[in-house]
């Protein structure tokens, strides 16, 4: 009887699959995407098949496989898999390791963080942390909290977690509830140009403002396809529980799959969804789950910085989603109140079609509140409370005042071991100043320790504003307002209120990066999707709003287009296409290694370089996919050294 053959690809970070032999009885044709136990060098592995191949004289003994077991993806998986393996530059067994659920995999120890979120606490002080837990905090600085998933996605793994947790920096809480604060009516619409029934297999962008409209939409859609073959994919838990709740009003099959999930309930999701057709709701990890009779792939809020995943293969959603669209020839739909940049220019070169006719936004009552001083803008925001019968205060930040500088000479608070600016914090009425990366604490200055004129505090964040309100409003006034983050800023969990004050969302301008502006933007716009009549904004930047409201409309098309042509006028992306390379040394002097990168990639523009003690990165420019090839060469080359740790990243989020 005639051998088979398998081609396998193992979890390691190796570019090589391996050949090993299977059970000639087997069906053939329901090999491929078969979880197997292979025996690797010394020990014992599992892998998934993504090929037969044709026996032939191999050089070197084939060993048998121990086992073969359940069934994890189709051919149509695979055949994605590989693309996304060779687009990102990704070894193909980490690539095939990141989308399978967790049963599969060899270990299946139950995770304690499942189900979990995280919490900075406050008022502690980082000391001796390593490179890699310096960018958790960062991480934090930017979140009011993190679920388990979403610090998985970013590329952290549980051990740079666990020392965060032991050192007393993390506190951990159970997960989400299923809804939180979360007022949702549906409504039969049907206000779209493309019909329920006529999606052709196209890539559509779908850039209604409303969130809740959105929701309409794919609930209509779904029961023109009677519920059977809908995947729709989150940035978020927390979204992912809000639409499994209002899917489950109306369908019976509806399947709901993350990270938070235990084992057990993932791998039972995952073969039900791959048996009997329904509605498939999930975040990044399920996007890969072969859904029987998949009909359309909804990317839900396609422009949250969740899609651009850190965590090998470091892959872009966006792109998946393309090659499933291809590969699957099923429509997708790319949703946002706000496109993403490369969205709308993907738009414009008829790459994607617009769902929508236009994206219209009406502000009936618009107010710009420039900075006075921090108690003048308090008391402010409480005649606002007493005047308002409901009021929403979207935060920024958390501290007491985010900056101390002199508005004599320009100097600013900054921290004395790190560089990064000084935010003013109050405790048992004194205050202090801290930094918001490391957290080293330094004795509050009225004074300027250059020119010696008085200084000045700019801006305040949740705690602040929480604090001073319940303190100055009779409690009956307490219900009138709520203060939130511009992260917790969702139309879904939050409601709807009758004025929606938005303040200091100009922080965004203070760092360094070419995307501020078009943060800032949704920064300045987004709260209008919670907003039922006054908008009241606390921003130095009025020329800028106004610049883009006229009539009580946002101009969010001219926005944009003002943003490609400013980017493509300084080749910044999406008009450049760049590979970002990251090396970690022990022992190799990065000046030794720096000549070496360099004379590898002669050939290939270097747009910026960085060189630390123990860490070089670049970003490079290429224009041809073939030229990706030097990436991979390199990877193959160096990674043998021990001494040397390296990271590829196509088409990096940041650089």
């Amino acid at each position: 009887m005639e051998e088979l053959f398998v081609e396998v690809a193992v979890p390691v970070a190796l570019y090589d699959t391996f050949i090993y032999k299977i059970p000639s009885n087997l069906n053939q044709n329901d090999v491929v995407g078969r979880k197997v136990k292979v025996p690797f060098k010394s020990t014992k592995h599992y892998g998934i098949i993504i090929d037969i191949k044709i026996p032939e004289n191999f050089k070197y003994q084939i060993k048998n496989v121990f086992s073969v077991e359940e069934k994890v993806f189709t051919e149509k998986e695979i055949k994605i898999l590989k693309k996304l393996s060779e687009f990102y530059i990704s070894p193909i067994g980490l690539t095939v390791d990141y989308f399978v659920p967790d049963k599969i995999r060899e270990k299946n120890i139950k995770d304690p963080f499942l189900g979990k979120v995280f919490y900075l606490k406050k008022d502690v002080e980082l000391k001796n942390l390593t490179d890699k837990q310096l960018k958790l905090i960062d991480l934090f600085l930017e979140s009011d909290y993190l679920s388990y998933e979403e610090i998985k996605e970013q590329g952290f793994d549980k051990k740079t977690l666990n020392s965060l947790i032991k050192k007393g920096y993390l506190e951990v809480k159970d997960g989400f509830p299923v809804l939180k604060d979360y007022s949702y009516v549906y409504q039969e619409i049907q206000t779209y140009d493309k019909p329920y029934n006529s999606l052709e297999n196209k890539i559509y962008l779908f850039d209604e403002f409303y969130p809740e409209k959105r929701l309409n939409y794919y609930i209509n859609l779904a029961k023109r396809l009677k519920g059977k073959g809908i995947h729709i994919i989150l940035p978020s838990v927390e979204l992912c529980n809000i639409y499994y709740t209002e899917f489950s009003k109306f369908f019976k099959d509806v399947y709901l799959y993350n990270d938070q999930l235990n084992v057990k309930e993932q791998w039972n999701v995952w073969k039900n969804a791959m048996e009997e057709s329904g509605i498939l709701i999930g975040t990044v990890s399920s996007i890969l789950l072969p859904l029987k009779d998949l009909k359309i792939l909804i990317v839900e809020e396609e422009d949250s910085k969740v899609y651009k995943v850190k965590r090998t293969p470091k892959f872009d959603v966006k792109r998946l989603a393309y090659f499933i669209h291809k590969e699957k020839k099923i429509p997708v739909i790319l949703s946002s109140s706000i496109p993403s940049v490369e969205a709308f220019l993907s738009l414009k070169k008829k790459q994607v079609l617009p769902l929508t006719k236009e994206n219209i936004v009406n502000i009936k009552n618009l107010k710009i509140m420039p900075h006075k001083n921090l108690n003048e803008d308090l008391h402010i925001l409480k005649q606002i409370v007493l005047r308002d019968r409901e009021v929403l205060i979207v935060s920024n930040k958390g501290y007491y005042s985010g900056m101390l500088f002199c508005e004599r000479c320009g100097w600013q608070a900054n921290c004395l071991k790190c560089g990064f600016h000084l935010s003013v914090h109050l405790e048992n009425g004194k205050k202090y100043l801290q930094c918001g990366r490391c957290k080293t604490k330094y004795e509050y200055v009225s004074d300027c320790p250059d020119c010696g004129f008085k200084l000045s505090e700019e801006g305040f964040g949740k705690e602040k504003i929480e604090k001073f309100l319940k303190k100055s409003l009779p409690e009956s006034y307490w219900n009138n307002f709520k203060v939130v983050s511009s992260l917790e800023l969702k139309t879904l969990t939050v409601g709807k209120y009758q004025t929606v004050v938005n303040v200091y969302p100009d922080f965004l301008l203070e760092f360094p990066d070419f995307r501020s502006w078009e943060f800032f933007f949704r920064k300045i716009t987004l709260p209008l999707t919670v907003c039922k009549e006054n908008y009241i904004i606390f921003t130095n930047q009025e020329k800028e709003v106004m610049k883009f409201i006229e009539n009580g409309k946002v101009k969010i098309k001219e926005f944009l287009e003002e943003e490609l042509q400013r980017r493509k006028k300084m080749r910044l992306p999406p008009f450049i296409k760049t590979v970002k390379l990251e090396i970690l040394t022990k022992k190799i002097k990065t000046n030794l290694i720096d000549e070496y990168v360099l004379s590898h990639f002669k050939s290939l523009k270097v747009i910026k370089k960085q060189l630390s003690e123990n860490k070089v990165v670049y970003v490079f420019e290429y224009e041809k996919e073939e030229e990706k090839n030097l990436f991979k060469e390199f990877y193959i080359k160096i990674s043998k050294n021990k001494n040397l740790k390296v990271s590829l990243e196509v088409n990096p989020a940041n650089f």
